[in-house]
């Protein structure tokens, strides 16, 4: 049964009716038939006609929202036909019956917007300052193999720019053409070519530099950006973020502040702009539906009672003498003769013809309108609490036996209950979560506890919008027949009806529910959220020279004239890693557990610097105990901790005398406490170390997970 329907019946009771409006019941039959410009006009008329009815009013709010409502589900509909002007006419209906709607008027302006022109260099992330040389294209071309250092000199003598090279910079010969090519472009393919990246010192010199950890830690560019977040929690992108931004030779700095759901990240050029794509894909407003729910719940009651009821007396004798007793209700033995019948009384049941019949029938329409956002738990009860005996015993006296009662009671919900967890699609479709409870009272249990009978269906639909869902056979009959009379006479053939009374009570209840989802607030996927995010695992490509800070070079550096010497080879630091024993944890709720920070390094570790992120609201970290694994540093190895809501910063370095940590150990204990139920990721969102000569040691990190019952 349609909304349609439920009008019609309300057309067809109001129509029975003297004392409606006209214009009510004109109104009605336009809404029946979606002409809610008629509707509109005839609820108007009769509310003016009838300013202290509230009924019209609500029939006028009610038409309007269902136009606004129709109006853009239609313009939607269109605009996905590429039929824009129709669309405008849509859309400008549903802004005349409602003006204040908000989406219907966005969607209208973006509708009316010229086309948006595309910046090429929209997505990237410019530094402060940026290298300058000829605007022309090169014309420049190395056939044959040339010193890497010679094709620098003709590039700078050509757009004006100076080139300076580190000090373990390798010159090597290299055949390349860079015909077409601006500055910034020949910059970026010789450095790709040679295993070397640049780096813009000021806006007419470049230094080079051998394109490793060290060298990248040292000289490449970092920037700063704090990102607002509007719909979704910082705290729940933090350790995501991190995952995806982080390249294999660095981890970002990754700050949250929860007060202001803001995600600060500290990288290169390139991870922050990656991040800022990611955040914007992110972070996208939930939809909203408009959910139309039609009850209709129809309960029927006969009963009838015929024969003789004799349970109004019993058959009872007194002896009652015949000359009376006294002022205090006593009478003398003396004299008084037991043989006298007339010193007896006798009591006899009491006969009640019941010839009686009742029938009696009960309807309930219920048709709210439930507005949600997709993903949360929408909740709709109509009906009453009822008060449910809850009584336990306790101890008068400490030590003593439970013999005292204690009566509480719970409001439990008598009537409808419904639950449902919306989902939108992007094709305009909407999945409910349906949990549908019907409960009555069935009667009365020992010491007057009510017995409460349960219907209920859970059930999961995906409707397109405005489609209607028919719920509907939740039907319960129930008969009962009970004859009460004299023993031994009720079961006597023909003569028994005489002797007894036969109860006969039907019972039928029948429900029947639509639901509806409109959408009001799609999810808004525009065409770049769909293209790929195309990231360079090694962070080779040259891009970092597009821009730098211009910063002090240092003094041991040599320009291309003081080419002399062996260059300093950078040390090879092997595989270090920091991970997490167990990977992966269970335990139940309330319980503490202890975790272990795990360091493994070929190279020698003078200090180290981790940051570790976890979920606060499933997980408490207490405390951080140092590892076994800092002991072959030295006996009083420096090592401080700091736990702040749901990260934790660990550090340590080796004492004076001391040596740096090499091999495999523990270096710190994790104790924590599960709080709530849930899955919990751990993480580092950052990790450093360095060893005992200060040089860069690149740290890979290992992520795990708790799973609290």
């Amino acid at each position: 049964m349609k909304k349609s329907a439920f009008i019609l019946v309300l057309a067809l009771a109001v129509g029975a009716c003297r004392t409606i409006s006209l214009d009510y019941q004109q109104g009605l039959r336009a809404e029946l038939n979606k002409n809610y410009d008629e509707a509109i006009q005839a609820y108007q008329k009769a509310a003016l006609s009838h300013p202290n009815d509230s009924a019209y009013r609500l029939a006028l709010f009610r038409a309007r929202a269902s136009a606004t409502l129709y109006f853009l589900q239609q313009a939607r509909t269109l605009v996905a036909q590429n039929k824009r002007k129709e669309a405008e006419v849509n859309y400008r209906k549903a802004l005349l019956f409602d003006p204040q709607n908000f989406q219907a008027s966005r969607e209208l302006q973006a509708l009316l917007a010229p086309p948006e022109k595309k910046d090429k260099n929209g997505d990237k992330l410019e530094g402060p300052v940026r290298l300058k040389g000829t605007a022309e294209p090169l014309n420049l071309s190395f056939r044959n193999e040339v010193s890497l250092r010679s094709i620098f000199q003709t590039l700078g003598r050509l757009a004006g720019v100076n080139f300076l090279y580190d000090d373990t910079f390798r010159d090597t010969n290299l055949a390349i053409d860079l015909t077409g090519k601006d500055l910034q472009q020949a910059v970026n393919f010789l450095c790709v070519a040679s295993k070397n990246f640049s780096r813009v010192i000021d806006e007419r010199t470049v230094i080079i530099v051998p394109d490793n950890v060290q060298k990248r830690m040292q000289y490449e560019l970092n920037a700063i950006k704090t990102f607002y977040l509007s719909n979704i929690d910082a705290a729940d992108v933090q350790m995501r973020l991190t995952s995806l931004v982080k390249t294999q030779y660095k981890v970002p700095t990754i700050q949250v502040d929860k007060n202001l759901n803001t995600v600060t990240i500290r990288d290169t050029p390139q991870a922050v702009a990656l991040a800022e794509k990611v955040l914007r894909q992110w972070d996208k407003a939930k939809g909203e539906v408009l959910i139309d729910i039609e009850i209709m719940e129809v309960d029927r009651i006969r009963e009838k009672n015929l024969g003789i009821d004799l349970s109004q007396g019993v058959l009872s004798g007194a002896l009652i003498p015949e000359s009376g007793v006294d002022s205090d209700g006593f009478f003398k033995l003396q004299g008084l003769d037991l043989g006298n019948l007339a010193n007896y009384q006798m009591t006899v049941p009491t006969a009640i013809a019941a010839i009686l019949a009742t029938d009696s029938d009960t309807k309930i329409i219920a048709q709210p309108k439930i507005r949600g956002v997709a993903g949360e738990k929408l909740e709709y009860v109509v009906g009453q609490k009822v008060p449910i005996v809850n009584s336990t015993f306790a101890a008068i006296a400490a030590g003593g036996l439970s013999t005292q009662p204690i009566v509480n009671y719970n409001l439990q919900d008598i009537g409808i209950t419904i639950k449902m967890t919306p989902r939108v699609h992007l094709e305009g479709e909407v999945t409910l979560e349906i949990e549908l409870e019907v409960s009555s009272i069935a009667g009365q249990g020992t010491a007057g506890i009510p017995i409460i009978a349960n219907r209920s269906v859970k059930n999961t639909v995906r409707l397109k919008d405005g489609e209607t869902n028919l719920l509907a056979g939740l039907l319960r009959d129930e008969e009962r027949r009970s004859v009460g009379g004299i023993t031994g006479l009720k079961d006597l053939p023909l003569l028994g009806q005489l002797f007894s009374a036969t109860k006969k009570q039907i019972e039928q209840t029948d429900l029947v529910m639509t639901i509806t989802p409109h959408i009001i607030r799609p999810v808004e996927i525009s065409e770049e959220d769909l293209k790929p995010l195309w990231v360079d695992p090694d962070n080779l490509s040259g891009v970092t020279g597009a821009g730098g800070a211009a910063g002090a070079v240092r003094s041991d550096l040599r320009d291309e004239a003081g080419a002399g010497g062996e260059p300093v080879e950078p040390e090879d630091t092997g595989a270090s890693s920091v991970f997490l024993s167990p990977a992966s944890f269970e335990a139940p709720r309330g319980r503490e557990f202890r975790m272990n920070v795990e360091l493994q390094s070929d190279a020698e570790i003078g200090n180290a610097s981790l940051v570790l992120s976890f979920d606060p609201r499933i997980l408490q970290l207490k405390d951080v105990l140092e590892g076994t694994g800092l002991r072959q540093m030295g006996n009083k190895a420096p090592f401080s901790k700091y736990i702040s809501g749901g990260t934790c910063t660990i550090g340590f370095s080796t004492p004076p005398g001391g040596r740096g940590f090499k091999g495999r150990g523990v270096v710190a204990v994790l104790v924590f406490s599960s709080l709530e139920p849930g899955q919990a990721s751990l993480g580092f969102t950052s990790a450093t170390a360095g060893g005992p000569m200060g040089q860069a040691i690149l740290l890979q990190t290992g992520e795990a997970s708790v799973n609290v019952r």
